[in-house]
């Protein structure tokens, strides 16, 4: 009884007990509270859809025009991309290895089951990265292809873009509007 009658000289004559004592009570509430509120949806992580193939083939040579035709000598130019695979999307997996050794022989097993997440539609593998398609060579036709030096510009840039060696680049002459 006494515990209790010095508590309340306390809170009557402590303000800063007072309001520390309210506000902590309020978050036990906010607490409690929160387990009634309804649960956010998880965010997307891939908020950009993987581009196809084509999609990828078709911007990369737009890019490529683009910027080429930017190159001092080169004039008009054309560019055609040639892709060696299309996109590869790599999924989460669970892996287990076994390796058994015997007397004569070893036997080794591997056990792999994709992680599934709850997508939009179900269930889904989940989606670790997506790989963009490799670049098998690319042709460019030029006003400028002709000349030795815009050759070789073209070549260099096309290499250090694409990540290609030069045996993958062709640049040739544009045929002039008279032919």
């Amino acid at each position: 009884m006494e515990a209790l009658k010095r508590l309340k000289d306390v809170f009557q004559k402590e303000k800063r007990v007072r309001i520390l004592a309210i506000i902590g009570a309020l978050g036990i509430l906010l607490l409690c509270l929160s387990e009634f509120l309804p649960k956010a949806k998880k965010a997307e992580t891939n908020t950009e859809p993987a581009l196809s193939a084509a999609q990828f083939q078709k911007e990369t040579e737009q890019r490529l025009r683009e910027t080429l035709s930017k190159v001092q000598g080169a004039g008009r130019v054309e560019v055609m991309v040639t892709l060696a695979s299309s996109d590869e999307r790599v999924y989460a997996a669970d892996e287990k290895s076994d390796v058994k050794t015997g007397r004569d022989s070893t036997q080794q097993s591997r056990d792999a089951q994709y992680v599934m997440i709850d997508g939009q539609n179900g269930d889904e593998g989940m989606l670790v990265k997506t790989n963009t398609p490799q670049v098998l060579g690319v042709i460019v036709v030029c006003d400028g292809g002709d000349s030795p030096s815009v050759k070789n510009q073209i070549t260099n840039a096309l290499c250090g873009a694409l990540g290609i060696g030069a045996n993958r680049v062709s640049v040739l002459k544009m045929k002039s509007a008279e032919e």
